[in-house]
């Protein structure tokens, strides 16, 4: 599937916010150093964050303008590490994000508890984000996944 057709089918089940610029990823990429995926672009175009709650799943993801200082907030990169970007949470105690560890062109949607940030204990949850969204929407991620 596509990140068209991801964002077609959760249009009715999403908390739409106004998509967010070029200049504004560009500035995130800039400030991280991260290669933002193109299909969590597109989408962030679309919905600049916003949340939703899918089959068997609860996403919400941040604005982007608010990428560098939740990661800083969260001390994201003292503990996981500095090939991890923050992106967003379930809604409670889980932190979704992009794992460049493996990757740095093309990273991981993963995710870690909150509670303790182990960089040992970040799941990868899909490959890509387009396939995340996929699987949530198919209702094969539950929360005990992430």
């Amino acid at each position: 599937m596509k990140i068209n057709e991801c964002i077609m089918l959760l249009s009715s089940l999403w908390n739409c916010e106004k998509g967010v610029s070029k200049n504004v990823l560009e500035s995130v990429e800039q400030i991280t150093g991260f290669k933002l995926p193109q299909d969590y672009k597109k989408f962030m175009q679309w919905s600049n964050g916003g949340g939703g709650v899918l089959k068997k799943i609860r996403l919400s993801f941040w604005p982007a303008e608010d990428l560098v200082s939740l990661n800083e907030d969260y001390k994201i990169n003292k503990y996981l590490g500095k090939k991890v970007l923050a992106i967003g949470s379930d809604g409670g105690p889980i932190c979704l994000l992009l794992d460049y560890r493996g990757n740095n062109d093309e990273p991981c949607f993963s995710s870690v508890n909150f509670g303790d940030l182990d960089p040992g204990e970040i799941k990868v949850i899909a490959p890509k984000f387009t396939l995340a969204l996929e699987l949530a929407i198919a209702g094969e991620i539950v929360g005990d996944d992430l």
